[in-house]
């Protein structure tokens, strides 16, 4: 990401510094209401002799915001939703809290005590995040000169002047001469050009926008834009050499990374292996009942670099769902058993791939790895469709973190502009953010 961007990160950082603070404040407020003077004598030590609940408590309480995707600018726009989230979020940190306490004895803390903080702490976090949106619905936003094609900058123009969460104010320049653009920066005191169009475009103005761009006016492509504010790559503003200039796809050749990450889906796999076995074993029966066996369903998909291989999956649907050849999923799929539906929406039909990540099929994160006879017709119609197979495929991924199951073909090319984001930025913080996200979508839904 060019380093003049916004950085919704240092949003994200200072929310995370606040409701710390918050829930740490909460948490001494709850003890001075409760406790008189000299019971706190020896209710402070004992607190502070068990580190480990402290630690535990804000731990898990800010995973449970990032999960809940409390951090996100769009999510803070709709209150209504925010308001569930944050609901759901206090309700499984005190779950959590209860069972740590069960688990360690010493850790225990008060109902009272605990309903207090839980009270002030949810307030803290709806009035900050309601007087966040304020402030930023009534802000001053920065002034951006879009550039290039006509129609496609007007309606450009028109997409990032309805999003509420958007830092910049476009003004349409796409009727401007090069010999013009300097006077309309100093008349609108813009703070950066966007240049939106096609590659034919770019050549065109290349000498010029690259001469603004070196004397101090940031000069970015409009998929920048789109990859800030929505993490997402869009396929129309792309081009083949675009994967070759940006230093950022380079990562899927990063072998510390690429090490670092198969440790981390080993070490977590065993664990959930182990932790969902109750669900397994309840998933079983319910298949069992509602259409016998096979519990299992085997299916060939192709991984890294279309390598094929067999992955696991719980059944959904009926045994002959497909007699009359592939087809993609739709949303109420008629093929689908009873309780089909309710094992997808809580992903726990996934479960079983986990063995095909251990085998190094499949990572815990990646885009998600399709059957061949798909892939053939969707590289046909899809530019760079094939890029997606470049890193390993995963159980969840950022595409469906993002957007919901792919029924039509624009689903699957809305899918690979977060596909192709997520392997552009590859990293240990996206690829723990997806894994936080993917209990978010299983709690309250993916939003599009």
């Amino acid at each position: 990401m060019s380093a003049y961007l916004p950085h919704r990160n240092r949003l994200r950082t200072s929310l995370a510094l606040v409701d710390l603070l918050g829930l740490l404040g909460a948490g001494w407020l709850a003890y001075q209401v409760r406790f008189d003077p000299g019971a706190m004598k020896l209710k402070w030590p004992e607190l502070l002799a068990s580190p480990g609940l402290i630690v535990w408590a804000t731990l898990s309480g800010l995973l449970l915001i990032g999960a809940a995707e409390l951090y996100e600018p769009e999510i803070l726009y709709r209150r209504r939703e925010m308001s569930i989230r944050i609901g759901v979020t206090v309700t499984f940190w005190v779950l959590g809290l209860a069972l740590a306490g069960f688990l360690v004895p010493a850790w225990d803390i008060g109902r009272g005590v605990l309903a207090l903080t839980v009270m002030v702490w949810a307030l803290q976090m709806m009035v900050l995040r309601f007087s966040l949106t304020s402030w930023m619905r009534g802000r001053t936003r920065f002034v951006a000169l879009v550039v290039g094609d006509p129609e496609s900058s007007r309606e450009f123009c028109r997409e990032l002047d309805a999003r509420p969460s958007a830092p910049w104010r476009p003004i349409d320049a796409s009727h401007l001469s090069m010999d013009e653009i300097p006077g309309a920066i100093a008349a609108h005191q813009a703070s950066v050009v966007i240049l939106r169009g096609s590659d034919e475009h770019a050549r065109t103005m290349g000498h010029d926008l690259a001469h603004l761009h070196f004397s101090g006016v940031p000069v970015v492509a409009s998929s920048e834009i789109w990859a800030w504010l929505e993490e997402r790559l869009p396929i129309e503003a792309l081009s083949p050499a675009i994967f070759l200039h940006q230093p950022g796809f380079g990562a899927v050749h990063y072998t510390l990374f690429n090490r670092i990450t198969r440790i981390a889906d080993i070490l977590l796999s065993l664990a959930m292996l182990i932790l969902s076995a109750p669900l397994w074993l309840a998933a079983a029966v319910a298949i069992v009942i509602s259409d016998g066996f096979p519990i299992l369903y085997r299916q060939e998909r192709l991984g890294q670099y279309g390598r094929p291989f067999i992955m696991y999956k719980l059944r959904t649907m009926y045994r002959d769902a497909e007699r009359n050849g592939p087809e993609f999923a739709s949303e109420k799929d008629p093929r689908t058993i009873p309780g089909g539906q309710f094992l997808r929406r809580l992903r726990i039909d996934e479960l079983p791939q986990l063995i095909n990540v251990l085998k190094g099929e499949m990572s815990l994160v990646g885009p998600r790895p399709e059957r061949p006879e798909f892939v053939t017709r969707l590289t046909d119609e899809i530019p760079y469709y094939a890029f997606r197979m470049a890193v390993p495929p995963g159980i969840t991924g950022w595409a469906q973190v993002n957007t919901s199951y792919a029924r039509e073909l624009e689903h699957h090319r809305r899918k690979l502009e977060y596909d192709l984001y997520f392997i552009r930025e590859r990293s240990t913080r996206l690829y723990l953010l997806t894994l936080l996200r993917t209990a978010s979508a299983a709690l309250v839904g993916v939003r599009d």
